[in-house]
C-alpha cells in the first residue's frame, strides 16, 4: 500500500518509532519521550513542504521514524537531523501527490 486514505495516529506512529528504535512495543516507559519526537519530527516536515495528503504515504513514515531517530540519539546541547533525513524530506516534498496503488 502505497498511500492511505487518512492519516496514521500519533499511537500508530508510536509503535513504528518503537519497532526502529528496538524498544519493545508493549512498554510505555519512553511513549512520552517518543510522541513529543513524532510531533516534532511531523511539524518539521511540514514545515519543509510535505504536503498534509503525503504524511499518511508508506514513505513519510519511515521518514518520521528516521527523524525519530535522529532525535532520539542526540547529545546533550546537540539538535541535528541526518543527510538522509533531509534528502528524503525533499524528495517526499516535490512529491505532488500519493501514489496510485
Amino acid at each position: 500500500m502505497r498511500a492511505a486514505a487518512r492519516s496514521m495516529t500519533d499511537d500508530q506512529l508510536l509503535v513504528e518509532c518503537k519497532i526502529g528504535l528496538d524498544i519493545p512495543v508493549m512498554s510505555s516507559a519512553f511513549d512520552g519521550n517518543l510522541i513529543q519526537k513524532i510531533r516534532t519530527v511531523k511539524g518539521y516536515m511540514r514545515g519543509a513542504g510535505v504536503a498534509q495528503s503525503l504524511m499518511a504515504d508508506d514513505r513519510a513514515v519511515g521518514i518520521i521514524v528516521i527523524g525519530v531517530t535522529d532525535l532520539w540519539q542526540l547529545n546533550s546541547g546537540e539538535i541535528k537531523f541526518s543527510p538522509v533525513f533531509h534528502m528524503l524530506i525533499t524528495q517526499l516534498a516535490a512529491s505532488k501527490e500519493p501514489d496510485a496503488p
